[in-house]
């Protein structure tokens, strides 16, 4: 298990903006709240010191440059998915400047 201790966590769905400790197991939130070092073993825990620094769902950008395909040398898509994932951003919506242009179907 991890957890994530004292990290400031946003969490704007449930209005949640408090620093707070995150289990994780088997890839998945476990729990949250306060102090739960205090709850679990700690040998059974990889810990994770995040004071100063944010928790929050991955951020979503609608307006990314990839490049791919035609101009590669720019960035590509998996360059790109990497930084974007490294930045904290789960979605992203890649723009139609590529060479042949990005053609989105209409229905």
């Amino acid at each position: 298990m991890i957890l994530i201790k004292n990290g400031r966590v946003i969490d704007p769905l449930n209005k949640i903006d408090k620093k707070q400790d995150i289990i994780i197991e088997n890839d998945r939130i476990k729990e949250i709240g306060e102090n739960l070092d205090l709850k679990y073993n700690q040998k059974d825990l990889k810990v994770i010191d995040a004071d100063n620094l944010v928790i929050a769902p991955g951020f979503v950008d609608v307006h990314v440059h990839f490049r791919d395909p035609g101009l590669t040398y720019k960035e590509d898509i998996h360059t790109g998915a990497n930084s974007a994932a490294k930045g904290g951003y789960t979605t992203v919506v890649m723009h139609g400047n590529t060479s042949p242009p990005l053609i989105m179907p209409m229905y």
